[in-house]
């Protein structure tokens, strides 16, 4: 079992306006984000994964000394920006210009702000994906696409890795998250050993998402110390705390 890999993707899934006003939102990234830097403190190994530059945004004008931080993790690599835009949308009724926007205005604040740009898109609770995003994907500087929904009972697809074209020919390296983009128990156990039933021939390894989300939280210390524990233990795959896009499937 240790052959095959489990990469372990930390996140936080941020819903800016769901259930409250973006005041509750905006509180709530920067909880968020203070959790993930503390925890790169406590763990030498943890790597947070995190879109959307209107929550980068918030914390630049509101906490210039966590903004310095996280721009400090950016730079060692532990830090990585996904999902290029500005918000993750939804990606069913937007028109082409305003994906194209979301592009422009996303990549740029990362370009200049941060000093990266996303290579992977990134929408991971869009219930349907406009069919020509492979070309303002790659267009805007990623080549490569991960998402959740539609869920495998909802529609069928040649694999959870595959490329995605669109009718021009633009193609991008796709993958669909097994189960959830986020956790909700302590002890992350469950969740992998149902993740481990999705190693399955030819692929040997699987990205797996954790961290407490929806309405923020990320990656506890209870689901790190749970994935080290499962590490040491034969009956598990080796587990690596990864990002997307450092991934070779």
């Amino acid at each position: 079992m240790k052959q095959k890999k489990l990469y372990m993707i930390g996140n936080a899934h941020l819903d800016p306006v769901w259930l409250w006003q973006w005041q509750e939102g905006f509180q709530e990234t920067k909880a968020t984000f203070r959790s993930a830097l503390d925890r790169m403190k406590e763990y030498d190994d943890f790597i947070f994964t995190s879109s959307s530059a209107a929550n980068y945004e918030w914390v630049e004008n509101n906490d210039k000394k966590m903004f310095e931080e996280i721009k400090k993790r950016v730079r060692e690599g532990r830090w990585r920006i996904v999902g290029g835009w500005w918000v993750q949308p939804d990606c069913n009724i937007p028109g082409g210009e305003s994906f194209v926007r979301q592009g422009l205005y996303g990549q740029r604040y990362f370009k200049e702000k941060l000093g990266v740009t996303a290579k992977v898109g990134y929408n991971v609770d869009s219930f349907g994906h406009y069919g020509m995003l492979p070309q303002i994907l790659l267009k805007s500087g990623m080549p490569y696409y991960i998402f959740m929904r539609p869920m495998p009972n909802e529609k069928g697809l040649p694999g959870r890795l595959f490329h995605w074209e669109s009718d021009d020919g633009s193609r991008v390296l796709t993958y669909r998250i097994p189960f959830e983009y986020c956790t909700w128990g302590k002890d992350l156990e469950k969740h992998v050993r149902r993740c481990m039933e999705e190693l399955k021939d030819p692929f040997g390894n699987l990205m797996v998402f954790y961290g407490v989300g929806n309405h923020g939280g990320g990656p506890t210390k209870e689901n790190i110390d749970s994935i080290k524990r499962m590490n040491g233990l034969p009956e598990f795959p080796t587990m690596e705390m990864a990002a997307p896009k450092r991934i070779n499937f």
